[in-house]
């Protein structure tokens, strides 16, 4: 094989395989759309337990924005939800605890009920493709 043909077969194949990585490439272009934001909100008490069932409202404060989640944490004392846009929200979380009372005896029985409510708050920052986390701890609502 001549000097000639050996040089010419290195260029062939360098321009395939220039050839098929720009080919590869362009089919595989990065899709650049981000994708949803997560919010990640943790509720504990003030001993750090992880409290379940607590409501969590997430709300905007910005004049027209009308943004507003709420759900329940699930058994760890998280609650997650997404969001397709950025936005920062305040998060507020709530749990009314209520005893009921019967003193004396029927039909002269007085029924009392208490409420007790525990409540923490704070602001979360979503951006999109990223988890965003707040922990809140919840004391006695005053």
């Amino acid at each position: 094989m001549s000097n000639f043909d050996s040089v010419m077969m290195k260029k062939v194949f360098l321009g395939m395989v220039s050839t098929l990585m720009i080919l590869g490439l362009s089919t595989t272009s990065c899709d650049n759309t981000p994708g949803p934001g997560t919010a990640e909100v943790k509720v504990y008490n003030k001993d750090g337990v992880a409290q379940k069932s607590i409501l969590v409202k997430m709300f905007c404060t910005e004049p027209e924005c009308v943004v507003q989640r709420e759900g329940l944490t699930n058994d760890l004392g998280v609650y997650v939800e997404a969001f397709d846009l950025p936005v920062v929200l305040r998060v507020r979380a709530v749990r009314y605890d209520t005893t009921v009372t019967l003193t004396g005896l029927p039909p002269n029985q007085v029924r009392k009920e208490s409420v007790d409510s525990v409540c923490g708050e704070g602001f979360i920052q979503v951006e999109n493709d990223e988890v965003a986390s707040e922990t809140l701890t919840i004391l006695s609502c005053n």
